[in-house]
């Protein structure tokens, strides 16, 4: 079984958890840790090892991050394994493939090609709308 674990500093991860739930619908497989929150100023990481122990042996978790090098990640990145999935520079697009996606395990190589499909959908509106026209009426 899937698995999706967001984890960020503060409450990033519950944003795109709800916003998630809006697109998809409620979904007991997708979970939010929001790190360095009410105060706190440790990383959740007993938290993070108590949820992933609460998993099956043949679940497949992913951990998606919010910043590459940050505190979150490199913490994350303790927990890597061939059944634990870290990815980071979280973005909507990505976490909704991830979230719809039906396959009960995923390939290295379509891991890649949902983050690079994901990545391709930051677009900077201002060049594209002059580059296709979409600013014209």
């Amino acid at each position: 079984m899937k698995r999706i674990i967001l984890i960020s500093h503060k409450g990033f991860a519950e944003g795109i958890k709800s916003t998630l739930e809006f697109f998809a619908g409620k979904n007991s497989n997708l979970y939010a840790i929001s790190a360095y929150e009410n105060g706190e100023n440790t990383f959740p990481k007993e938290k993070l090892n108590e949820l992933i122990n609460s998993f099956g042996a043949k679940d497949e978790v992913f951990i998606l991050t919010d910043l590459l090098g940050g505190s979150v990640n490199q913490n994350c990145s303790q927990f890597m394994s061939e059944s634990v999935h870290v990815i980071t520079g979280i973005n909507l697009p990505f976490a909704l493939t991830l979230l719809l996606d039906t396959n009960e395990h995923l390939t290295d190589d379509e891991i890649e090609h949902m983050i690079k499909k994901s990545a391709s959908q930051i677009i900077y509106m201002n060049t594209y709308n002059k580059v296709t026209g979409l600013d014209d009426e």
